[in-house]
C-alpha cells in the first residue's frame, strides 16, 4: 500500500531563512502566500519605477487576499518576505556592481561574500521550498535559447522546475526563447505544464497570447490548477508546476511584429559575440528601444496580471491544504490528512494608520521650522484592538483577523511591512490614500495641532468585507466605531449569516452616536450586539443619542426595562444595607441610570473607567440558570426581575477593581484597546463567558485588565509585554 506522511508540506527550513513574521504567521496558519523574484527589482527597470513596479505587485496580491513575499538576499542572507527598507535597498542598488544576480549556482558566492542578490526564477524556487511557500508568480519563464543546439544556453529555470515542487505562474517562455524546444526540455524533466483556458489552448509566448506551440495541459480556472498542484503534492512528487496565464488582450503585443524584432535582436547579438548570463539583458534591452518602451510596459502589466493569478490559486490551494476533504482522489484513502481542529477566530473591522508623533524640543516658532524629534507609528484602534489579541493570544486554536484598508502607496507599504499580525485581511485601495494621523507637541507633551485624514476607512468594500468574512467564520467580531454607518450596518446584517459575537468599540464620544442611527435597532431577546464596552462619557454619548431618536420607546424597549426590576431591587437595597461606594459613584455619575437604560439594546455593557477598574452591566436572560446569581466581582448588585418570555430576567451590576496597580503611568492611550483585544481570546476559548461560573468570569476579566496595565507601563500604543502575558 502507498504509504504517504501525514503532512504533505515539507519541513519549513526557517532556520536557514530569514522568513518575515507576516509570511511565517501566513504559512503557520495555511493561508495563502505567493512568492515574488528579485531580480526585475534589481537587474529589469531603473529606479523609482523598480520600487513602484515592486509595491504594485505585492498590492495586487494583497487585494486578492493572499500575503506576499519578495524573496532576495540582503547582506548575504537570504530573505523571505522582505521589508519596505529592504525593497528600497534593493531598487535603489539597482544595476551597480554591488549587486549579483542570484541563481542557483550563485546562492552559496553570495551568501558567502554577503551581498545583495536579486532571485532568479530558479532560486526563488528554492527559497520558496525551504520556506514552504507553494506558488510562486513571475513575469516570464527563462528556456532554450534560440541556437541552444550548438551555443548549449539553457536556462537553469528548467532543471529546477524538474526537481523543485513549487508552481510558478508566468506569461509562459519568454519570447526570445526556442518555445518548443523548451517545452521538450520540460517533458524530459518531468516538469508538469499547463495553460489557462479551455482545452486545446497554445502555450502563450509571452508578449502574445499564443506562441503557436501545443500547451500539454490546460486549466479552465483557478480551483482546477490548485486541485493540480494539491494532486501532486500528496504524490509527493519532486518536480514543479509551469502554470501559464495568457497576457490579457489589452496588453498583449502583435506577435508577428515582435517576433520580427526578436530576430533582429538576436542576429545583432549573435554579431557582437554576446551569449550567456549577459545575452537575455541584451535581446530585452534591445526589444524595448526597438518597440519605444511597449514591451517594457507590457512586461510589469504581464507580472501584475501573473500576481493576481497566482494569488487566487494560492487561495484555491490555501482551501484543499485547510479542508482536504474537499478534493476526492481515487485509493487509498489513507492518503488524506485528518482534518484540523476549527479554528476560533476574532475578527476586528477598524481602522488602521500611520502615525506620526513631532515633538519641538525648543521654543515653538510658527510658520517656520522647528527642530525636534520625529516618531511614526501603525495605529488606529482597530489594529491596536486586533494587535493586543494577537499579541496575548495564549490559545493554539484562536486567531486573529483584522480587516481594513491601506492606500497603495509609501505610508500603505510602511504599515504592511510594521503590522506584527498576519496581513491577508489588508484591503489595498489604489484609490484613496492611506490613514495618517499626525500631531505635533510642545516638549512637554502638550499637543500643539493634529491633522488626521481617516478617509479610507469609510471606504472599505463591502465584496472584501464579506469574503473575508466567509473565510475567517468568526466567532467574535469587533467593530470599531471609525467604519461607516453603513458598514456598520452590513455586518449587523450579516451577523445572521455568520453567527458571530458583535461586539462595539465605541473609539470616541462622537463617533458612539453612530450606533443610534443603525436602523431595525432590535430589544432583547432579539439583540443583534453581544457586548458594548463604552467610557463613562461614551456611554452618556450613546444615551444621548438614543434618547435624541425616540429609541426609548413604549412598545418595545420599556417592557424589558420594566420587567427588570431595577428600581425595586435599589429600594431594597437602600433598606438593608444602604449603597456601597461602588454603587453610588455610579450613581452620582449617572453611569448606573444609563447602562440600565440601554440594557435593552445591549444585554452586556463594559465600562471602562481607567484606574477605578470596570463596571459590568449583564442582562440576565435566565435567573434558573447555574451560575446566573454568582459573582466574584469587588461589589454585586442583583436585580431579579418578572418573568419575561417564559424565564424569569434579572440584571446584574458588578465592579471590578483593578487587580494590579501599575507601576508607572507612561501612557493610557492604548490601555482600552489592550483590554478589549485580551478579552477577545478570552470569549473565542471559553465562548459566552457571561453565561459560565462567577470564576471563569472574574479569570477573564482580571487577564483582560493585566493586559491592560502593560499597555498603560508602555510608550507604545499597544505593550509587546503582551506576548509574556499568563
Amino acid at each position: 500500500m502507498l504509504k504517504i506522511s501525514s503532512s504533505f508540506r515539507f519541513k519549513r527550513l526557517f532556520h536557514k531563512l530569514k522568513v518575515s513574521d507576516e509570511v511565517r504567521s501566513a504559512l503557520s496558519g495555511k493561508r495563502p502566500v505567493v512568492a515574488l523574484e528579485s531580480t526585475i527589482i534589481t537587474h529589469g527597470l531603473p529606479f523609482p519605477q523598480n520600487l513602484e513596479m515592486a509595491v504594485q505587485v505585492e498590492s495586487q496580491i494583497r487585494n486578492q487576499g493572499a500575503i506576499p513575499a519578495t524573496i532576495a538576499f540582503v547582506d548575504g542572507i537570504p530573505t523571505v518576505g522582505l521589508q519596505s527598507s529592504e525593497l528600497e535597498l534593493l531598487a535603489t542598488s539597482a544595476k551597480t556592481k554591488s549587486i549579483n544576480k542570484v541563481s542557483r549556482r550563485d546562492i552559496a558566492y553570495t551568501m558567502a561574500n554577503k551581498m545583495l542578490g536579486g532571485t532568479t526564477i530558479s532560486s526563488t524556487m528554492i527559497l520558496s521550498h525551504m520556506a514552504g511557500i507553494d506558488v510562486f508568480a513571475t513575469g516570464g519563464l527563462g528556456g532554450v535559447h534560440r541556437g541552444a543546439e550548438t551555443t548549449m544556453d539553457i536556462s537553469a529555470d528548467l532543471d529546477e522546475l524538474g526537481r523543485t515542487p513549487v508552481a510558478v505562474v508566468c506569461a509562459g517562455p519568454k519570447a526570445i526563447l526556442d518555445i518548443e524546444k523548451t517545452m521538450e526540455y520540460l517533458e524530459t524533466k518531468g516538469c508538469m505544464v499547463a495553460t489557462l483556458g479551455p482545452p486545446g489552448s497554445n502555450v502563450p509566448g509571452f508578449y502574445s497570447r499564443d506562441s503557436g506551440v501545443p500547451s500539454p495541459y490546460n486549466f479552465e480556472n483557478f480551483s482546477q490548477a490548485a486541485r493540480i498542484i494539491h494532486a501532486g503534492r500528496q504524490m509527493n512528487l519532486h518536480s514543479g508546476y509551469l502554470m501559464c496565464v495568457p497576457p490579457p488582450n489589452e496588453v498583449a503585443l502583435d506577435d508577428t511584429w515582435v517576433e520580427s524584432i526578436i530576430d533582429k535582436a538576436t542576429y545583432k547579438a549573435s554579431q557582437l559575440g554576446i551569449r550567456g548570463k549577459n545575452l537575455t539583458p541584451f535581446l530585452l534591452g534591445e526589444i524595448s528601444e526597438a518597440t519605444k518602451g511597449k514591451s517594457v510596459k507590457s512586461n510589469v502589466d504581464f507580472v501584475l496580471n501573473n500576481a493576481r493569478a497566482g494569488a487566487q490559486i494560492a487561495q484555491e490551494l490555501s482551501k484543499l491544504y485547510r479542508d482536504p476533504h474537499l478534493v476526492s482522489y481515487s485509493q487509498p484513502a489513507q492518503i488524506f490528512t485528518p482534518r484540523n481542529p476549527t479554528t476560533n477566530t476574532s475578527v476586528v473591522v477598524g481602522a488602521v494608520a500611520l502615525d506620526t508623533q513631532s515633538t519641538i524640543t525648543s521654543k515653538i516658532r510658527m510658520k517656520d521650522s522647528n527642530i525636534g524629534r520625529v516618531r511614526t507609528s501603525v495605529g488606529g484602534v482597530g489594529y491596536n484592538v486586533a494587535l493586543a489579541a494577537h499579541w496575548s493570544n495564549r490559545y493554539p486554536e484562536v486567531s486573529t483577523r483584522l480587516i481594513s484598508s491601506v492606500g497603495d502607496d509609501t505610508s500603505g507599504s510602511a504599515i504592511l511591512a510594521k503590522l506584527g499580525m498576519p496581513a491577508d485581511s489588508i484591503f489595498v485601495d489604489s484609490k484613496h490614500a492611506t490613514a495618517q494621523y499626525s500631531s505635533m507637541h510642545s516638549n512637554d507633551g502638550e499637543l500643539v495641532v493634529a491633522c488626521a485624514d481617516m478617509d479610507i476607512t469609510t471606504k472599505l468594500p463591502y465584496e472584501f468585507l464579506s469574503s473575508n468574512l466567509e473565510t475567517a467564520k468568526p466567532k467574535v467580531l469587533v467593530l470599531d466605531a471609525n467604519v461607516t454607518v453603513q458598514t456598520m450596518q452590513q455586518l449587523i446584517d450579516l451577523q445572521s449569516k455568520f453567527g458571530y459575537m458583535v461586539v462595539f468599540e465605541p473609539v470616541s464620544d462622537t463617533k458612539a452616536k453612530k450606533l443610534s442611527l443603525l436602523r431595525n435597532l432590535e430589544v432583547f431577546p432579539n439583540n443583534k450586539f453581544y457586548l458594548i464596552t463604552p467610557t463613562a462619557s461614551e456611554l452618556q454619548s450613546i444615551y444621548t443619542s438614543f434618547e435624541s431618536v425616540d429609541k426609548f420607546d413604549v412598545n418595545e424597549w420599556f417592557p424589558v426595562l420594566d420587567s427588570l426590576q431595577i428600581d425595586n431591587a435599589l429600594r431594597n437595597e437602600t433598606k438593608v444595607s444602604g449603597f456601597s461606594k461602588s454603587l453610588n459613584d455610579v450613581r452620582r455619575s449617572g453611569v448606573f441610570q444609563m447602562a440600565s437604560n440601554l440594557l435593552p439594546y445591549f444585554p452586556r455593557i463594559l465600562v471602562k473607567d481607567g484606574a477605578n477598574g470596570i463596571y459590568v452591566f449583564t442582562l440576565i436572560e435566565d435567573l434558573a440558570k447555574k451560575h446566573s446569581q454568582e459573582s466574584q466581582a469587588d461589589y454585586v448588585f442583583l436585580a431579579k426581575g418578572l418573568v419575561f418570555g417564559g424565564k424569569q430576567i434579572g440584571m446584574m451590576f458588578e465592579h471590578y477593581n483593578i487587580p494590579e496597580t501599575a507601576s508607572k503611568v507612561v501612557s493610557v492611550t492604548g490601555a482600552g484597546d489592550t483590554l478589549l483585544g485580551v478579552l477577545c481570546n478570552e470569549l473565542c476559548h471559553k465562548g459566552d463567558i457571561f453565561k459560565l461560573s462567577a470564576a471563569a468570569r472574574l479569570a477573564s476579566f482580571k487577564r483582560a485588565q493585566l493586559g491592560a496595565k502593560l499597555t498603560v507601563e508602555d510608550s507604545a500604543a499597544v505593550s509587546e509585554m503582551l506576548k509574556e502575558l499568563d
